[in-house]
């Protein structure tokens, strides 16, 4: 059973038991809106990550890149994320999955670990863009964080057991999964931030179109 799509929402994500990934919804394309960049923020500390393995986000494919950057420079929710994880132990790859099942957003999958270092891979759909593609990768990355504040996951069947403990039974694709609120409640609150951002913009641009007519 694949779960209905409700639009203004970005998703759910469910972790599998075999192979263990989370998932989401892909939103309805009614949801996307054509909304303009507002002007970038200041850059948030850089982590000294070369210290010890390299960076920790590591994209795979080059239309993530605009995406987090657009969204660190908007959202200080995202930007707390990509601290926590540059910050880690944690290695995330992060791509687009072109064969991703129709109707989900978004992935989480354990990969491995060695030493003290896990790997992760984030997979989001090809159909999405703009803030869709930011929301949508400000979820998964939430589920990192909750893999980073675990340090106990080191493979596939633990992570499995962690989701059983902290998340909720769910459905997305048709299989049987685990949620957590914190995901949810991120994806949604980035979104936000998004959203304020750009009517913010709009604004000003709109009083200095009365002001230059004036």
């Amino acid at each position: 059973m694949r779960l209905s799509l409700v639009p203004g929402v970005c998703g759910l994500a469910v972790l599998l038991t075999a192979p263990v990934t989370a998932q989401h919804p892909l939103p309805a394309r009614s949801f996307e809106p054509s909304l303009p960049a507002v002007a970038p923020q200041p850059a948030p500390p850089v982590v000294e990550w070369w210290r010890n393995g390299g960076p920790r986000i590591r994209l795979t494919d080059q239309r993530l890149g605009p995406a987090l950057r657009n969204g660190v420079e908007r959202s200080s929710l995202l930007r707390g994320l990509v601290d926590r994880i540059e910050a880690s132990n944690v290695f995330v790859y992060a791509g687009i999955d072109p064969r991703m099942i129709k109707g989900l957003a978004g992935r989480l999958v354990f990969v491995g670990s060695a030493g003290t270092h896990r790997y992760l891979r984030v997979m989001l759909h090809p159909e999405l863009g703009g803030d869709q593609m930011i929301a949508t990768l400000a979820h998964e990355l939430q589920h990192v964080v909750e893999v980073i504040e675990h340090p106990e996951v080191d493979s596939e069947s633990a992570l499995t057991t962690l989701y059983e403990r902290i998340g909720q039974s769910n459905r997305a694709g048709g299989l049987q999964g685990w949620e957590t609120n914190a995901a949810l409640d991120m994806g949604y609150e980035v979104r936000r931030e998004l959203n304020i951002g750009t009517a913010a913009a709009l604004a000003r641009r709109e009083a200095a179109k009365r002001e230059a007519r004036n």
